[in-house]
C-alpha cells in the first residue's frame, strides 16, 4: 500500500460480518397491513455511501450495505431482518402503490430518519409503521397559452433542512407525463417547499446544498395526513 509515494507498513485490517436490524411491520392501528408481505422489503442505506464499508449489493449503494438474499424480506408473520449492516445506515422500504412508511419506532420513540448503527450486533424490536393514508401532490405544467409542457422537474422537499439526506423520505421529485401532469405520493405529513425547474440532473435533489439554492424560489406547501395539494408552479430556469 503506497501513501504519498511511500510504502505503508504495519497496518492491521479489521474485518466484520456486519450487524442486523430486525423487527415487525404494522399499521398505525396495530393491525397487519392488507397487502401481501412479499410485496414489501426493507433496505439499509448507508448514511455516507462514500466511506461506509461493506459489500455492494442490489438495493444498496456501491460500496455500502445492500439487500442480499433474504435480507429485508417481510415474512408471513410480518417480521423482518435486515442483515449485513455496516452502519450507520437508515432504514428504507419498498411498498405497494398507495402505501408508505409513516414512522419507525425503536424503544418507544419515533426515530424517523435517524441512523442505526448495529456495530456488528443485532438491533431488535424495531417497528415499521405503514399507512395507506398517503399524501398527494399534483399539478400540470403549461405554457403561457395553456398548452401542456412535458419538460421539467418538480422537487418537493421538507422545510426542515435536517430532513435533507440521501434517499430521504421527506424529499421527492417527479417529471410530467405527455399531458404535462405530475403526481407525487407518499410524502410524510408536514411542511414542505415545492419548486419546478426546467432542468435538474437526476438525483441532484438528494444534495442538501442544491436544495438550499431552491429555497428562495420555492412555494410553501402543508401536507396533512392523507391530504392532497394541487399546485400551480411556474418553471424556474
Amino acid at each position: 500500500l503506497s501513501v504519498n509515494g511511500a510504502d505503508a507498513v504495519g497496518l492491521s485490517l479489521m474485518t466484520s460480518s456486519g450487524g442486523s436490524i430486525s423487527g415487525q411491520v404494522l399499521t398505525d392501528s396495530g393491525a397487519a397491513p392488507t397487502f401481501q408481505p412479499d410485496r414489501m422489503r426493507l433496505l439499509s442505506r448507508a448514511v455516507n455511501s462514500d466511506t461506509s464499508p461493506g459489500p455492494p449489493g442490489p438495493g444498496g449503494p456501491p460500496g455500502g450495505p445492500g439487500a442480499l438474499g433474504d435480507s429485508g424480506r417481510v415474512r408471513s408473520n410480518w417480521t423482518f431482518t435486515v442483515s449485513d449492516v455496516f452502519g450507520p445506515v437508515r432504514l428504507r422500504g419498498t411498498l405497494p402503490d398507495g402505501w408508505a412508511i409513516k414512522s419507525i419506532l425503536f424503544d418507544g420513540r419515533d426515530v424517523g430518519d435517524a441512523p442505526f448503527d448495529p456495530k456488528g450486533d443485532e438491533i431488535s424490536n424495531v417497528q415499521v409503521i405503514v399507512t395507506d393514508r398517503v399524501t398527494t401532490v399534483s399539478g400540470q405544467f403549461a405554457d403561457d397559452k395553456g398548452a401542456p409542457v412535458t419538460e421539467g422537474t418538480v422537487v418537493v422537499f421538507s422545510e426542515d433542512s435536517q430532513k435533507w439526506s440521501e434517499d430521504s423520505r421527506f424529499v421527492a421529485a417527479a417529471r410530467p407525463d405527455q399531458k404535462g401532469e405530475y403526481r407525487i405520493r407518499g410524502l410524510p405529513a408536514g411542511d414542505y417547499l415545492a419548486v419546478a425547474v426546467t432542468y435538474v440532473e437526476d438525483g441532484m435533489w438528494n444534495d442538501p446544498e442544491y436544495l438550499e439554492t431552491l429555497r428562495a424560489s420555492a412555494q410553501k406547501v402543508r401536507l396533512p395526513e392523507a391530504g392532497s395539494q394541487v399546485l400551480s408552479l411556474k418553471l424556474q430556469p
